[in-house]
């Protein structure tokens, strides 16, 4: 690869040769995402707030024809190279995870009308983005109990009455995803506009994952009609489960990514304290973290690969890989980070300092997407079940959390 090749290209090299079945088209759109990326954030705003410049960014990907969902060519060797995608994200900052792509508003392209597909499908196109209010109060996402509910209204059409808490993109979103019971107290999703009457936002202040902005979402009366919905009514707990298959090996990769670029810059300035005479060589034990870390890293990465290639063939394990896979690489990320921060010392531990952000961000992640916790529970609650369950369904997790970023 070029010298001037990005380095999250020199990084994915080897394991695009693992992958066969990525040919050159898509080796060569991921080299071109991470160059476009690359002067998009050279030439962003750093005067202006976190989330008007991430936006922005996303825009200007977006006239380069970096954000629209390929929902035509959806074929296993495609997924992978999203999630691919994620990681050159991530390599650069986390916070790029919403850079690229249809992000939730995968829900609205997958399950909306024809009508509603159409216009959503040019608006993401254009850079907009869209937010999902799953989270409540109760305990994370446990679709099973939330409270928000639909009312019928003597018109037509329903009114959501209820509160969505820790929504990231809270300002910066275009519409949510709602997720609502709806009167026969079967789970349901509709999409609404941010805009709509009856919204209000109470935004947060986030220790990680702060570049969106995050809080709390209050829903008094807000209007929808049968064309909101996605799926029928009662199709919410479908439409979740399918999005997250496919949504939680991306946000491994991106995470991966994050802790990638860390390796390298770790590398990078260790190989640089010895070059120069500060450091007489590297101890044993910095260079068998380098080692493991590396090693690490790449077997989740794989994983999250196989992780999209079994939902995009519809494989019926696949939402219990996107479950493990997800909370293994996001602790893979946190682990290698942390242990690679000390290998440069006090530097690491500024607050200007990637590492120090990324640490923190991947911290938001232990909990955005799925408390870890709750995830491999219900991994192994499916594992355990498994002779009982007809070989073309998956098991119906009861009570899983999932805080969703």
């Amino acid at each position: 690869m070029d010298d001037n090749a990005a380095r999250a290209l020199r990084w994915l090299d080897p394991v695009l040769t693992a992958l066969p079945d990525l040919t050159d088209r898509h080796s060569g759109r991921l080299l071109r995402l991470e160059n476009d990326l690359t002067e998009v954030l050279t030439a962003a705003d750093h005067h202006t707030t976190a989330s008007m410049r991430l936006l922005a960014v996303r825009r200007r990907m977006a006239e380069r024809g970096r954000t629209t969902s390929t929902t035509a060519e959806h074929t296993p060797a495609t997924a992978v190279a999203e999630v691919l995608a994620g990681f050159v994200c991530g390599f650069h900052d986390l916070d790029l995870r919403d850079a690229v792509g249809a992000g939730h508003g995968r829900m609205i392209l997958r399950h909306g009308t024809d009508l509603v597909r159409r216009r959503w499908a040019s608006r993401l196109g254009a850079g907009d983005l869209v937010g999902i209010a799953a989270t409540e109060r109760h305990g994370g996402s446990r679709l099973q109990g939330i409270t928000t509910r639909a009312t019928p209204m003597p018109g037509g059409g329903w009114a959501l009455d209820g509160e969505k808490c820790w929504v990231s993109r809270l300002r910066e979103a275009s519409a949510f995803v709602v997720f609502f019971k709806d009167p026969a107290d079967r789970m349901s999703a509709a999409v609404i506009d941010a805009d709509a009457p009856g919204i209000q936002r109470r935004p947060a202040l986030p220790a990680g994952l702060a570049g969106w902005a995050w809080g709390s979402l209050s829903l008094t009366g807000v209007r929808i009609g049968e064309a909101d919905l996605l799926g029928a009514l009662g199709d919410g707990l479908a439409v979740f489960r399918e999005h997250f298959a496919a949504f939680r090996p991306l946000a491994a990769a991106t995470a991966l990514g994050t802790a990638a670029g860390i390796h390298a810059q770790v590398t990078a300035t260790l190989t640089a304290r010895v070059t120069s005479g500060i450091l007489p060589r590297l101890r044993d034990t910095a260079l068998v973290t380098l080692g493991r870390t590396h090693a690490e890293l790449n077997a989740a990465l794989l994983a999250a690969t196989a992780s999209a290639r079994l939902t995009a063939a519809g494989h019926p394990q696949a939402d219990t890989w996107s479950r493990s896979v997800k909370a293994t690489a996001v602790d893979a990320a946190n682990k290698a980070v942390g242990e690679l921060s000390l290998l440069v010392g006090a530097s690491g531990f500024q607050t200007t300092s990637a590492l120090a952000k990324a640490r923190a961000d991947l911290g938001g992640l232990l909990y955005a997407d799925g408390i870890h916790d709750s995830l491999l529970r219900s991994v192994g609650r499916t594992l355990t079940t498994a002779a009982s369950i007809p070989a073309q369904r998956s098991d119906p997790v009861a009570g899983e959390r999932v805080h969703v970023a």
